[in-house]
This record gives C-alpha cells, sequence and structure tokens, in this order.
C-alpha cells in the first residue's frame, strides 16, 4: 500500500519496556526472599522437606486411592432415583475431585515443605 511502518524507526524499537524490567526485578527480590525465609525456617526446625522418595509414595498412594474410588463410581447404577444413591454419587464425586486436586498440586510442585505446628 506504499506506507513505511513507523514503529521500526523508533529509537525504543527493540528495547525491553522499563515496566516489564522493574517487574522481573521484583520479583526475583520476592523470590529471594522467600529463599531466606524458607532457609530461616528450616535452620528452625519448623520445616521439614519432604524427601523424593515419600513424595513419591504419597503420589502413588493418591492415584491408588483414585483409582479404587473410580471403580466403585463406575459400579453405580445410572438412574439415581433415591436421595440415597444421588447422596452417595456426590459423595464420591467430591471425593475424586479432592484427590485430583491433591494429586495435581503434588505432581506441579517438586519441592513439598510440611510445618509441625498448624
Amino acid at each position: 500500500s506504499g506506507l513505511v511502518p513507523k514503529y521500526i524507526k523508533k529509537d525504543t524499537y527493540g528495547t525491553v519496556p522499563k515496566y516489564l524490567e522493574t517487574r522481573k526485578k521484583a520479583m526475583a527480590e520476592q523470590q529471594e526472599s522467600y529463599d531466606v525465609y524458607v532457609q530461616q525456617r528450616l535452620e528452625k526446625g519448623a520445616l521439614n522437606q519432604i524427601s523424593p522418595a515419600d513424595r513419591l509414595v504419597t503420589l502413588d498412594g493418591l492415584k491408588k486411592n483414585w483409582e479404587e474410588l473410580h471403580l466403585q463410581y463406575q459400579g453405580l447404577s445410572v438412574v439415581t432415583d433415591t436421595a440415597p444413591k444421588k447422596a452417595r454419587k456426590e459423595r464420591m464425586e467430591a471425593e475424586m475431585k479432592q484427590l485430583e486436586k491433591d494429586i495435581d498440586t503434588i505432581e506441579k510442585h517438586k519441592i513439598i515443605y510440611v510445618t509441625d505446628n498448624f
């Protein structure tokens, strides 16, 4: 069309915007302060890190529980005409959903810390 793009002629073309640089710097500072906090808590003994083997055992146990619950769920009748059947189905769905959420959380985080005080 004969138009020349003006944005490539600007002095700031190809440079990272200031707000992104400040955001990246702020995120790095926050991560550093969190790492210092975790290190202090580990030294005090308030936080315990779960070993990778324990993490895998827990993950396998959760998956096994989900499979058993899913097998029971598949054995339910299709027609939920009575209140107890409906309540049982909803309870099983809620338990399965919670197990899926727990499995996703453990799979997402490679390092897990556990506190002694609740």
